[in-house]
């Protein structure tokens, strides 16, 4: 039985360290701002201080958020 839970633990040690890699490292800068954008509260992103900032509504924010999922479940 002590093997089942080994298992386990080493499973969800694994899975949250990808998570986080995915996450801290992974992840683009553009992705962490937008992927929470909506059409009523869009979000308004600047790659450097000197850059127009762009308008980014749900669409955007879906997009994101997809890449963002995609990339933590490749690294995991």
């Amino acid at each position: 039985m002590t093997h089942r839970s080994a298992l386990f633990a080493a499973v969800l040690g694994l899975g949250r360290a990808g998570s986080n890699i995915g996450d801290h490292f992974v992840q683009s800068d553009y992705c962490a701002r937008v992927k929470g954008a909506t059409d009523d509260k869009p979000v308004h992103y600047a790659a450097t201080p000197d850059d127009e900032p762009t308008i980014h509504g749900t669409a955007d924010g879906i997009k994101a958020c997809a890449w963002h999922v995609a990339s933590v479940g490749l690294v995991t």
